[in-house]
């Protein structure tokens, strides 16, 4: 399903702002206007603060909070008569081939679509965890030196992995590494693409009584320590609670997946904490599809309803019955939707650092959208509204190596929302506007 298969959208809510001035419609690719946001609330999930006043943005940087805008201020003001102004939130786990169906086509959207779906939902920054390796680095690449529009891309580029192993089941070409040599070769070689993260598949789980090949214990160190040795950071996908503890010990900076449906050991949460490796728990492709074909309300969220079509949504409503390895999927996700939340309490209660992250492209997710479900389910799983925040904010940007936000000096890539996410972490949905690195973003254009 392509772009012309998308619904008409209706105007951006950057039309309700009030605007003292000329209007300010910039594309992504546009200098940086001088910005002054007054009448904010501005919401700072790394110090869990509430203030407000005149957010100063100058150059696409915030340069700090005042009463008032300064008398000789040459910028637009922008009268936000009390909306809530956050930094906008990241999805550190995609691939940004579009969205899946459960039955019938899929929505096609690739790295351009992704990026302006993503961003029209607020999300602004997404890593992607696998797809065709050039492909995806010409994209990020392009992307960063030319600009354009959407959310901005990091990108691993191939998913390493045992010969036969998980990511070599979709005909994508990605990095085969069976020893620790050919490990080492092939993270070297990938070093000279510049790829954001490093992804490699660790995965001793049985899904459905079925388990696919996945590398051993020293070609996992030999992976993580030659990124070390490039300064790229690691994202390793994990099936069980072993595959987390190892490569957190073997240095992993950050572990995919909440496995399940058995708790973590008892030492697992105060380990993960003390090696300071972040952990993205996935939890709305682990359980979302269930929860959908439970409760088929979910589908019509007005957000969701924007961004993915009508049919496709429909694909998800029960009807005469799924094709049974769609049954059994969900029959995996009904086992883990509890145990994923107390597993990620547990977690996150002994300080383990969480980073939002969708699985974006399977089964039961939207791209954009779903960073959204994913902090209701992180505060459902026991999180506090800041909390939730910090994973897709403060922590993504410490992971990512970008610093946005509220605070003077950071890039001024925010979210306006009608409503305080603090109050209701569901207010995330009610996206007032987008602000990127100081530019007002016209998110009509986005989806058209």
């Amino acid at each position: 399903m392509g772009a012309s298969a998308r619904p008409q959208r209706r105007p951006a809510a950057l039309a309700a702002l009030v605007l003292i001035g000329c209007a300010v419609q910039a594309p992504r690719s546009a200098a940086a206007q001088d910005l002054a946001l007054a009448n904010a609330v501005v919401l700072n999930p790394a110090e869990e603060s509430v203030d407000r006043g005149v957010l100063l943005i100058e150059g696409g940087f915030v340069t700090g909070l005042a009463a008032a805008p300064p008398p000789d201020f040459a910028g637009e003001v922008l009268d936000l008569e009390g909306r809530f102004v956050m930094p906008a939130p990241a999805d550190v786990h995609t691939h940004s081939f579009g969205n899946m169906s459960p039955r019938g086509m899929p929505q096609m959207l690739g790295p351009q679509g992704t990026a302006n779906t993503a961003l029209f939902t607020g999300v602004a920054f997404v890593l992607d965890l696998f797809s065709p390796e050039q492909m995806i680095f010409e994209y990020r690449n392009r992307r960063r030196d030319e600009g354009g529009q959407g959310a901005e891309l990091f990108a691993a580029g191939p998913c390493l992995t045992a010969t036969n192993g998980h990511c070599s089941e979709y005909g994508v070409p990605t990095r085969i590494v069976d020893t620790p040599g050919e490990a080492r070769q092939e993270v070297a070689d990938l070093a000279a693409s510049a790829p954001d993260v490093v992804k490699i598949v660790y995965d001793h789980q049985t899904y459905g009584g079925r388990s696919m090949p996945t590398v051993d214990l020293p070609t996992l160190t030999a992976v993580l320590e030659t990124a070390r040795e490039h300064g790229l950071k690691t994202v390793v996908h994990v099936g069980t609670w072993d595959d987390l503890r190892e490569a957190a010990l073997a240095g992993a900076d950050a572990v995919t997946h909440t496995p399940g449906p058995d708790p973590p050991p008892a030492d697992l949460a105060e380990l993960l904490a003390e090696q300071g490796t972040y952990h993205i728990p996935t939890l709305a492709v682990q359980g979302d599809f269930a929860r959908m074909a439970e409760d088929p309300g979910l589908l019509d969220d007005p957000l969701l309803a924007e961004t993915a079509p009508a049919a496709l949504r429909d694909a998800y409503r029960v009807g005469d019955g799924w094709d049974p390895r769609i049954e059994g999927f969900l029959t995996w996700q009904r086992t883990l939707m509890d145990t994923s939340l107390e597993a990620v309490r547990t977690l996150a209660d002994a300080g383990v650092p969480m980073l939002t992250g969708t699985d974006g492209g399977n089964m039961g997710v939207f791209q954009g959208y779903s960073v959204h479900r994913e902090l209701e389910l992180l505060v459902e799983a026991g999180l506090s509204e800041w909390s939730a925040l910090r994973s897709a904010t403060t922590h993504a940007a410490r992971f990512l190596e970008r610093s946005w936000g509220v605070a003077p000096g950071d890039e001024a890539t925010l979210l306006i929302l009608e409503a305080s996410p603090i109050e209701s972490i569901t207010n995330t949905k009610r996206v007032h506007a987008v602000i990127q690195a100081g530019i007002v973003v016209d998110r009509a254009l986005l989806l058209n």
